[in-house]
């Protein structure tokens, strides 16, 4: 039987993709495709490995280094903060240094409270066994308690930002599990999402062949996955 995408809302999208996909194998279709560098690298990790499933449109922030305390340092990351909206994913812009964790708890309640469905930080975070505790997902570069006040501000929200060596645009498809971090270009969402099923439909098919006996090379030459 074919299988076609009817979705009304993003709400039902997401939670498809929740129920019938996972990264690896959008990952493959995305690679079939020529789209090869849309899996951010691997030092990016959740929190939290029970809780790390995560869809959603990217709000994306724009981070630049500062070595002194302006008026207002807050200013655009809670603009951008209290943007968000049901669906989205804020995924911050890569910072090398690593000077200080721009994700924390309070951060975390407001997006929740806003229908946030997680976070992608590439950067620090703090306040982990808090963010943990409100079993909000989010994925990380690394653990540190220094505060961004003096060492780092929001320069701009929503526009194209590099995350985990990826490009990703505001609004484009992010798809979270514990293999990691995919993110679907916005032409491509349909037809990725169901070459995806079918590839998830093949392997299925492949398990039961393979644990019923058949070999690697039958099962591979019968289906064409691996």
């Amino acid at each position: 039987m074919e299988t076609t995408l009817n979705f009304i809302t993003d709400e039902e999208r997401f939670n498809w993709i929740r129920e019938n996909l996972y990264v690896p194998v959008v990952c493959d279709v995305l690679d079939s495709m020529g789209y090869r560098n849309q899996a951010m690298h691997h030092r990016l990790r959740p929190l939290d490995p029970e809780n790390c499933v995560i869809v959603g449109r990217a709000r994306t922030f724009r981070w630049m280094d500062t070595d002194y305390v302006m008026d207002d340092p807050y200013g655009l990351e809670i603009e951008a903060m209290d943007a968000l909206g049901k669906g989205d994913v804020v995924v911050h812009s890569t910072d090398p240094a690593g000077t200080n964790a721009p994700w924390g708890e309070l951060m975390s309640t407001i997006a929740k409270r806003n229908g946030a469905t997680g976070c992608i930080c590439d950067s620090m975070i703090r306040d982990c066994r808090k963010i943990m505790a409100m079993d909000f997902p989010v994925f990380y570069g690394g653990i540190r308690p220094l505060d961004s006040l003096g060492r780092g501000r929001v320069m701009a929200y929503d526009v194209p930002v590099r995350c985990g060596d990826v490009l990703v645009h505001p609004h484009e498809l992010i798809f979270s599990d514990f293999d990691g971090i995919v993110v679907i270009p916005q032409g491509l969402e349909d037809e990725v999402l169901l070459q995806a099923y079918e590839k998830v439909t093949k392997e299925n098919q492949s398990r039961i062949d393979l644990l019923n006996g058949d070999s690697l090379r039958t099962v591979f030459d019968r289906y064409g996955v691996l």
